[in-house]
């Protein structure tokens, strides 16, 4: 069986990201797994417009309204968001539980 970008994509969380800005206002990211290998590679290296390719002005500044230490925390927070469970695999498609071997005493 080959391997399917297509099916695994469509497996993956692709709920956007909502956070609570500094000054009260709900906002939201692309759910992190929306980015493309090319952002990604960007995104890690610290290149900060990748951001300005996804959000809205608005998130932007949002964000930049943030400390640091908070900003760092989003972050982290949004790319767990990320790998959080998305659409679930149907039925037929799940794999069958693996006996564990019992322990001898």
């Amino acid at each position: 069986m080959a391997f399917d970008a297509r099916k695994i994509a469509a497996k993956q969380n692709t709920d956007p990201f909502p956070f609570t800005g500094m000054d009260g206002e709900e906002y939201e990211l692309p759910n992190i797994n929306t980015l493309t290998g090319e952002q990604g590679k960007r995104f890690r290296t610290g290149d900060e417009s990748v951001l300005e390719e996804i959000a809205d002005d608005d998130v932007l500044d949002a964000i930049d309204e943030m400390p640091l230490g908070v900003q760092s925390e989003l972050s982290r927070a949004w790319v767990m968001h990320g790998g959080t469970p998305g659409k679930a695999a149907s039925r037929s498609s799940a794999r069958p539980r693996r006996r564990k071997p019992s322990r001898s005493t």
